[in-house]
């Protein structure tokens, strides 16, 4: 049975996680999806998109790959646009969860919050993932990889994967 954005926020509120249905439905409602990412614009719910990519990402760590990178992507959008440079590192860990997601997750979701203020906000941490984050969005820069970023967030340009 597939939910509607009000069920799903519903039972996460009430379930405090993010059950298998809800977990199908995001998967294989491609208007959902699209709602999820229209409602967060709307109206922010950070809890439940940072609860969402921290449940795709151990499902993606499982053995077998249940869960698609792209589906990883929509949950990485899904938290950017809740517009909080420190989530930058969650994204980083998406991207970094395997060889795939690695080549895979679009690079261009870590610097949601614009390509300054992530680097700024990661070498003020004091990790090695955010050194290793760091040093792989630079290079990139250098590759022209952030040269439309501002287009990448714009409504109206929803992702092929969302």
């Amino acid at each position: 049975m597939l939910m509607t954005i009000t069920e799903i926020l519903c039972r996460f509120r009430d379930e405090n996680d993010i059950c298998t249905e809800t977990i199908s439905s995001i998967q294989n409602d491609e208007s959902l999806r699209k709602n999820l990412i229209n409602y967060t614009r709307q109206n922010r719910n950070r809890l439940f998109a940072s609860a969402l990519l921290d449940k795709f990402i151990a499902i993606r760590e499982l053995p077998n790959y249940q869960m698609p990178f792209e589906d990883l992507m929509l949950a990485c959008y899904n938290l950017g646009i809740n517009d909080q440079v420190e989530d930058c590192l969650k994204i980083w860990k998406a991207k970094t969860t395997d060889f795939d997601t690695y080549g895979g997750l679009d690079v261009q979701l870590v610097v949601f919050a614009g390509l300054t203020q992530t680097i700024d906000f990661l070498r003020e941490q004091a990790d090695t993932e955010a050194t290793a984050a760091t040093s792989y969005i630079l290079s990139c820069a250098k590759a022209g990889d952030f040269d439309h970023l501002q287009d990448y967030f714009l409504p109206e340009n929803l992702p092929w994967y969302v």
